[in-house]
């Protein structure tokens, strides 16, 4: 069943999958410049189903079937596999497992991840999910590098001004290097999945019902897409190494919903975004940090005081409200022992420093 989907690239003519049947790894090769696969998974009991749409300029493949012990063993003990072409993964719903190399990640919706050719890895389902994969070739990424030379307006920007187009010009001069990036939405970020689902429904209509000047709306969603991704108010990337450990970046994740929250960011928060339990989370923290969760997300809270007396004129008693600090008492001795002085005494420092200068 699944088997056959997995290996049957001559028959779908998208992708040639060679060393199929190895128990180690495996390698997929593709044969058209780019390739979108959707796949859905309704769960992991027998009366659920897994669908499977792959398209291409070259051809088209479909594939449903309901859970059977077929679909255990494919999903389960699938070898690890690379690419003769980068990939970009979108968690449009649910959450699955990853395995990059020698470690697992939790990748919940929302999230996307994009592999260089040179990284084994192999997705896992652990419940409902909805993914949509992209297959970019080395040919398309050179001809989306080489765009700028013939762009039309001034203000349209440059590859070399996208981080991610960057990542993969970068790797496509590094013959070995095993590097991955990582996406998770800002947390002020709440249409990141109307916004993924609305670009991967783009693609596949551009592509399955394709009409004059095809190929420059597929070329300008993926420029679109790689620009929402590289947006800073939208997504936080983080280019992570293969030798860096698995915890590393959740707790990279997890610093990035601080700063966005200005530590404010509750434990039941965090579970919910991050999908692990909150205990873990706290032990992550603990690990990379030396510090309880709360003290960790305090240091954020803190920071953001310190700009605010810095950076604006804002009174205090504001700072204090909009920190959320109840406690004016509690907020003067928490600063004091971070920064030596009062709220009151920094800004006036930081005042003269400036006039001094």
């Amino acid at each position: 069943m699944e088997n056959k989907l997995i290996c049957s690239g001559k028959e779908s003519n998208i992708l040639e999958i060679h060393n199929a049947d190895s128990i180690i790894h495996s390698y997929y090769d593709m044969s058209a410049p780019i390739q979108f696969t959707m796949t859905y998974c309704s769960g992991l009991s027998e009366e659920c189903y897994y669908n499977v749409m792959s398209v291409s300029p070259n051809k088209d493949y479909f594939f449903s079937s309901r859970i059977r012990t077929e679909f255990h063993q494919f999903n389960n003990a699938r070898p690890l596999h690379q690419h003769a072409f980068f990939e970009l993964l979108l968690v449009l719903e649910g959450s699955i497992s990853q395995k990059l190399e020698d470690k697992e990640y939790l990748y919940p919706a929302g999230t996307c991840c994009l592999i260089n050719q040179n990284v084994f890895h192999i997705e896992k389902y652990i419940g409902e999910a909805k993914v949509f994969f992209i297959g970019l070739s080395v040919s398309f990424i050179r001809e989306l590098l080489e765009s700028n030379q013939t762009f039309y307006c001034q203000r349209e920007g440059t590859a070399s001004e996208n981080s991610i187009l960057q990542f993969m010009a970068s790797n496509l001069q590094l013959e070995k290097g095993k590097n991955y990036l990582d996406f998770f939405p800002a947390f002020q970020n709440k249409k990141s999945l109307c916004e993924l689902r609305r670009l991967a429904d783009q693609l596949l209509r551009a592509i399955m019902l394709p009409k004059l000047g095809a190929a420059y709306m597929i070329k300008g969603l993926i420029c679109e897409l790689l620009q929402y991704l590289d947006t800073k108010e939208f997504y936080h990337i983080s280019c992570v190494q293969l030798n860096s450990s698995s915890g590393q970046l959740l707790f990279s994740r997890i610093g990035h919903l601080m700063e966005d929250t200005d530590g404010r960011m509750s434990r039941a928060e965090l579970e919910k975004a991050l999908c692990y339990s909150g205990n873990y989370i706290n032990a992550i923290v603990n690990k990379y940090a030396g510090m309880c969760l709360y003290d960790y997300g305090l240091t954020f809270t803190l920071k953001k005081a310190a700009y605010l007396l810095m950076e604006t004129g804002m009174p205090i008693a504001a700072i204090e409200m909009k920190l959320g600090f109840t406690n004016r008492t509690h907020f003067y001795k928490i600063f004091k022992k971070k920064y030596g002085v009062t709220p009151g005494q920094y800004r006036k420092q930081e005042k003269n420093e400036k006039e001094s200068v």
